[in-house]
C-alpha cells in the first residue's frame, strides 16, 4: 500500500513537503484568508437584528444575551428592531448587509421556518439566503383564558366550541402567527366553531384577554406564566412541553389531554448571511453559545417556562429544514395564506 492509498496513512516527507510546497506557492491560500478573516473579527460594532417591536419577549431575550456578546467579542452590540410583515422586513435587511458576521439575525420559527408556507412570494429562503448558528431557547406556550370565563377546564372550553352557536373568538399575535395556525390546528381537530382575531403582538391581545373582549389565547410561557400566578387570567393547556411546567403544576399539557400530535413546541435561534467566512461563523457560534449557557441567563429563562436548548450549526440546519417542512403541510392543511 502507497502513502496515498488509504486516507488513514501517515503521511511520508515526502507527502509533507508536496504539501508545504504547495502551501508555499499560494500567496493566501483558503487557510490564510479564514486565519485573516477570524483574526480580524470583530472590526467594528455588531449589529443585532430582531424583527419585533421592542419591549417583546425576543427583544428581551435579545437584549441580555448581546450584552454577554458584546463583553466577549470586545466590541458593542447593537438591538436594531426592525418588525413587519411577518420578520420579511428583518431578513431583507439582514440579506442586503456584507456577509462579514456583523449583522446577526434573531428570529423563531416564523420567519425561520413558517412563512415559507405562509407567503407565496416570500422575498426570501432562510437556508440559502442565511447560514444558520445555533438555535437559542425551546419555548413552551399556553392556552389561556380570561379570569372570569366559564371554562374552567381545556374540556369545558372544547364542549363550547363544539356546541354550535356563535363559537368562541380566539387572539394571536396577528395573521400568521404560531399562536394563529396553533388554534386553527386545533379548531380542525375539534371540529369546533373558533373565530381568530389578529392583533398588533402578544400586549393587546393580552390586554383584551384580561377585559373578557376575547375568550381565549396561545401565548408564550414567559407571558402567560406571570398572568396565571397574579390571577389575571386561567391556563387550560401547556402546549410544547413533554412535562407539565414547574411553574404550573396544576396545568396538564396538550399531550396528557389526549392530543400528542398539537403539542409543538416554539424556538428562537440566530443566522447570519450566507457567505460569512466559516471560522467567523463558527466563532460566532461559539459565542452564543457562551452566552446562552451562562448561569445567570439559564436561570433567568428556566424561570419563565423555557429551555435554554443550544444547537450545532447543522442541527439547526436541520431543524429549520424539518420545521419549514413540518409547518408548510399544516398551513396548507389548515388554508392561510398571506400576501
Amino acid at each position: 500500500m502507497t502513502d496515498s492509498a488509504s486516507p488513514f496513512a501517515h503521511p511520508t516527507r515526502r507527502t509533507l513537503l508536496r504539501g508545504a510546497a504547495a502551501l508555499a506557492a499560494a500567496p493566501l491560500g483558503l487557510a490564510g484568508t479564514a486565519a485573516h478573516a477570524q483574526a480580524g473579527f470583530p472590526s467594528r460594532p455588531i449589529t443585532w437584528v430582531v424583527p419585533y417591536p421592542a419591549g417583546g419577549f425576543g427583544d428581551a431575550l435579545s437584549r441580555m444575551l448581546a450584552q454577554k456578546l458584546s463583553a466577549s467579542l470586545g466590541q458593542p452590540v447593537v438591538i436594531d428592531n426592525r418588525p413587519g410583515a411577518g420578520g420579511q422586513i428583518g431578513a431583507n435587511f439582514v440579506k442586503q448587509q456584507p456577509a462579514d458576521g456583523h449583522t446577526l439575525f434573531y428570529g423563531d420559527l416564523g420567519p425561520f421556518s413558517m412563512n415559507a408556507g405562509l407567503y407565496p412570494k416570500l422575498s426570501y429562503d432562510t437556508l440559502k439566503d442565511f447560514m444558520p448558528l445555533t438555535r437559542l431557547l425551546v419555548s413552551p406556550t399556553v392556552l389561556l383564558v380570561p379570569t372570569a370565563s366559564p371554562y374552567q377546564s381545556f374540556a369545558d372550553f372544547v364542549r363550547a366550541a363544539q356546541a354550535g352557536g356563535a363559537g368562541l373568538n380566539y387572539g394571536s399575535y396577528g395573521m400568521g402567527s404560531q399562536p394563529h395556525i396553533w388554534m386553527e390546528m386545533l379548531r380542525g381537530q375539534i371540529k369546533g366553531n373558533l373565530t381568530h382575531v389578529a392583533y398588533k403582538g402578544g400586549a393587546p391581545a393580552v390586554q383584551d384577554l384580561m377585559a373578557g373582549h376575547i375568550d381565549a389565547m396561545l401565548d408564550v410561557s414567559p407571558s402567560a406564566i406571570p398572568l396565571v400566578r397574579e390571577n389575571k387570567a386561567r391556563a387550560l393547556a401547556v402546549v410544547g412541553s413533554d412535562k407539565r411546567l414547574p411553574q404550573l403544576p396544576q396545568v396538564p399539557t396538550i399531550a396528557e389531554l389526549g392530543m400528542p400530535a398539537l403539542n409543538i413546541p416554539g424556538w428562537t435561534g440566530m443566522v447570519v448571511r450566507a457567505g460569512t467566512p466559516e471560522p467567523i461563523a463558527n466563532r460566532l457560534h461559539d459565542e452564543l453559545v457562551k452566552a446562552v449557557t451562562a448561569p445567570d441567563v439559564v436561570q433567568r429563562y428556566t424561570d419563565l417556562g423555557l429551555i435554554v436548548a443550544p444547537s450545532s450549526r447543522a442541527e439547526f440546519a436541520e431543524l429549520i429544514r424539518t420545521e419549514t417542512a413540518r409547518w408548510g403541510q399544516v398551513i396548507h392543511q389548515v388554508g392561510v395564506k398571506l400576501e
